[in-house]
């Protein structure tokens, strides 16, 4: 399955401090020409309120599949495409913006 930035998915994510044992929804960060190639970059996504400066309590959570409301942690991992269980939606592009906001933060980029 090709996954584009924006897709929201369910992976059995790797915290970091612990091994990945049940599946958890993560949003795709990475571009669609490098998932291509058999790894995926994941953003957190969890039911917690926010609680970090770069967390984003997503606006359209329901619109992007999740069945609650739901917040972006910059929590990043990598892992191979074929780890996704399911994708179950993709942001709309209000979050989508304000993730790649937080992004831009995380990495310093202009």
């Amino acid at each position: 399955m090709a996954f584009s930035a924006g897709d929201v998915v369910l992976v059995p994510f790797p915290y970091r401090d612990r091994l990945a044992k049940r599946a958890r929804p993560a949003v795709v960060v990475s571009a669609a020409a490098y998932n291509r190639l058999g790894d995926v970059v994941l953003a957190a996504v969890t039911s917690h309120l926010p609680r970090f400066g770069m967390d984003l309590a997503l606006a359209d959570w329901a619109a992007a599949g999740l069945k609650t409301p739901s917040t972006v942690r910059m929590l990043l991992a990598t892992v191979a495409a074929s780890r996704v269980l399911l994708q179950v939606g993709h942001l709309t592009e209000r979050d989508w913006m304000e993730v790649q906001a937080r992004l831009h933060t995380v990495f310093e980029w202009p």
